[in-house]
């Protein structure tokens, strides 16, 4: 994955040039442009440890991952834990 923020400006509005990987060619990629919204001016890493252990939950990493596994494979719906 590849992930650059810039900040656009009157003089400088391009998207920044990507270096494709070789190991992407002749594969689908995909750009994303959106907008991102700071709240109340906190820094992106400030923003960023606010959501670091912010899923609640008593099971193990290997039984969420199992469990998403499972739903997958499985055609149901999974319905989500609160957070």
């Amino acid at each position: 994955m590849f992930r650059h923020i810039f900040v656009p400006t009157e003089e400088n509005s391009a998207i920044p040039l990507v270096n494709v990987p070789k190991e992407w060619y002749n594969h689908e990629v995909e750009v994303i442009v959106f907008p991102l919204k700071p709240t109340n001016n906190e820094s992106k890493e400030n923003r960023l440890v606010k959501l670091c252990g912010s899923w609640k939950s008593n099971k193990s990493a290997e039984d969420i991952i199992a469990n998403i596994y499972n739903d997958r494979v499985s055609g149901k719906t999974r319905i989500l834990e609160k957070l």
